[in-house]
């Protein structure tokens, strides 16, 4: 990989430029490949099987002059895959090498067979193409087909194949043509993510155009060179649906109004998203016409699941934005998206899960072609402060969010990253002058916002992150006879907002505010509430924090919370790791009751479900220890959080101790 990585350009490992097909054959691949064992036949039958563009093996067999038997028999058979009427190599390798071992006269030779098979076949456009690659000299004759051709597969959403044909119609046309060629070749970069080649290719259509008669290659270039600019220039508003067609103006106006609305609307924002969750995701580089008729382009889809992983992070399901971004990072120019927002996601991502960075983030940060955003610039700072946080650095966290804050702005918070509260950190710090300073400049600035961004920015406006940043700094400076209040206001704040990380890291502050007024009883119920609201966002990293607060002497009473066990559903069977727990179906000295306060709300059948799940029983030993079937549990226990408002086992252990 390395030696092939030294004979190609920056722009190609950038991914900014289309790679070559195939990739060069280095000395390590040859090493590993082997000798192939082949005789002339063979090489005919596999560098046939390297050019074609179609994957019919009676194709292969017609323009390679052999038959089934005989190829099956031979050394080339050993290569080749063949299944279903259609071939392929068992490896890329395999293609490169052969690809690289054959002369010009070879490969021509092999082109012109291939485009004779296809005129028979009456399959005009693949001969076009083979004609032309068996050409030696230019022909303009086939220039104006080949620009057709290019743009039908840029139609269809191939970009690798408009790109491929329309630089193959550049070499053979002149004049308009020749500027036609380029333009397509430009838009078909630029949609695939190939930045570099973009401006290449549209910058020659203007030139084209300029030096011919007047031709149709620069009004075409002119938007699309913009927007290639503007990509790199790390403009978030760089590409909007206007500028695109099909599948992609779909999926780009629906990412870019998730945008808007994920301040104040997330649920109609899933909404939005769920509109376009039938587009035909981009297709890799493939045979010619394979696969949907309108798919989405490379660049046109990073923006759809950066937004898609942006809404599952505004949401607090930090497993699922990961999910999708993880996806998406493999296979799409997400550097490119939002002004290099995919980029700040994949990090804050790698940290709420794992606590660093991952080498595939660090790739895509390799990756960006240009400039990013100011605001995810800024976001880097963030990133320190929570490296900071996982290590007890306090100081060193507030002073790096101030300083993110400052060149980040409202723009910053409207991102809504998973991050520690700036206020609270302070308080942690033994700051409270500096504490108390940050949170009056907050209460002045939780003002009305204006409406929707109709610029097309990140969101609206940064409403409810405020309110709930104000809430929780009101948390974490209350004495104790505010204290209750300030967590019912925090609570609230967090329940509008709607996130489950949002709302773990609330109820860790809340531990916190309890456990510095010498109240670890509270502390306890917060900070198993935060556990295990981290664990079901899967913000493993923040899980830990809480995990070791767990087990920190005198933050919480002694034989309250050791462990905090996996919480499962409202049917499960594993323990729920229950407020107070001791042991399995043991409850905590003085938590032998904790669930009278609902006498008269429940059924006494229901109160003892309750009893033994706030002790952390599992279905299973509930029905065994009442005589009643698993089946009649789960009844009784389903009406317990209706008529209680909770959701799962941990939120009805938490509302007990609570009580």
């Amino acid at each position: 990989m390395d030696q092939t990585a030294r004979m190609l350009d920056d722009e190609h490992l950038l991914g900014t430029a289309l790679m070559p097909d195939p990739l060069p054959a280095a000395r390590a691949v040859r090493e590993a490949v082997g000798p192939l064992g082949l005789d002339d036949d063979a090489r005919r039958v596999l560098l046939v099987a390297a050019v074609a563009v179609v994957d019919r093996t009676e194709v292969l067999l017609a323009a390679s002059g052999t038959d089934i038997d005989t190829l099956m028999a031979g050394p080339a058979g050993r290569h080749l895959h063949l299944v279903g009427g259609r071939f392929r190599f068992h490896h890329p390798r395999i293609r490169s090498i052969v690809h690289e071992d054959a002369d010009l006269a070879t490969r021509t030779a092999a082109h012109g067979a291939l485009a004779e098979v296809h005129r028979r076949a009456d399959e005009p456009l693949v001969a076009m193409w083979h004609t032309a690659l068996s050409t030696l000299a230019g022909d303009p004759l086939l220039a104006d087909g080949l620009v057709e051709l290019a743009e039908q597969h840029l139609a269809r959403g191939d970009v690798h194949r408009a790109h491929e044909v329309a630089r193959e119609a550049a070499s053979h046309g002149t004049d308009q043509v020749r500027a036609r060629a380029f333009a397509v070749a430009g838009r078909a970069a630029l949609w695939a993510g190939h930045v570099h080649d973009a401006v290449a290719h549209l910058r020659r259509a203007a030139h084209a155009a300029g030096t011919g008669s007047p031709a149709e290659g620069a009004p075409d270039a002119a938007r699309p060179l913009g927007i290639a600019l503007a990509l790199l220039d790390g403009r978030p508003d760089a590409v909007v649906p206007g500028d695109a067609c099909g599948a992609d103006r779909a999926a780009i106006a629906a990412a870019r109004k998730t945008m808007r609305m994920l301040d104040g609307a997330p649920g109609e924002a899933a909404t939005v998203l769920g509109e376009v969750a039938e587009l035909a995701p981009a297709r890799p580089p493939s045979w010619w016409f394979d696969g949907p008729s309108d798919a989405m382009t490379p660049l046109a889809e990073a923006h759809l699941r950066v937004a898609q992983s942006y809404l599952a992070l505004r949401l607090g399901d930090v497993t699922g934005a990961a999910s999708v971004l993880d996806d998406a990072v493999e296979r799409l120019p997400v550097a490119l998206a939002f002004g290099g927002l995919g980029i700040a996601l994949a990090r804050r991502l790698d940290l709420v899960r794992e606590g660093h960075l991952s080498r595939p983030t660090a790739a895509l940060e390799a990756s960006v072609p240009g400039q990013v955003a100011p605001v995810v610039r800024a976001a880097t700072l963030g990133d320190r402060a929570q490296t900071a946080v996982f290590n007890g650095r306090w100081v060193e966290a507030a002073t790096l969010l101030g300083l993110a804050a400052e060149r980040g702005g409202d723009e910053l918070r409207r991102l809504w990253l998973p991050t520690p509260d700036p206020v609270e950190l302070l308080v942690l710090a033994g700051q409270d002058r500096a504490a108390r300073h940050s949170h009056e400049r907050l209460r002045l600035h939780v003002l009305p916002t204006a409406g929707p961004d109709s610029a097309g920015g990140f969101s609206a406006g940064p409403t409810r992150r405020r309110r709930l940043d104000l809430a929780r700094a009101e948390l974490a400076l209350a004495d104790a006879s505010g204290v209750n209040q300030a967590r019912e206001r925090a609570v609230e704040a967090s329940l509008r907002v709607g996130s489950t990380f949002e709302r773990g890291l609330t109820e860790l502050v809340a531990a916190r505010a309890y456990a510095r007024l010498g109240l670890p009883g509270d502390a306890a119920a917060h900070l198993l509430g935060a556990h295990e609201l981290f664990e079901e966002s899967g913000a493993k990293a923040w899980e830990h924090i809480a995990e070791q607060a767990l087990k920190t002497p005198g933050f919480v009473p002694a034989g309250a919370g050791e462990t905090a066990s996996r919480a499962p559903d409202e049917h499960g069977d594993e323990p729920a790791g229950g407020v107070g727990q001791v042991g399995l179906g043991q409850a905590a000295p003085g938590q032998e009751d904790l669930c009278g306060q609902w006498d008269g709300l429940l059924t006494e059948r229901e109160l003892d479900v309750a009893r033994l799940v706030v002790q952390g029983r599992t279905n299973r030993q509930v029905a065994a220890n009442l005589y009643v079937s698993v089946r009649t549990v789960e009844v009784h226990l389903g009406r317990v959080f209706r008529k209680l408002g909770v959701r799962s086992r941990t939120e009805l252990a938490v509302l007990a101790l609570r009580g």
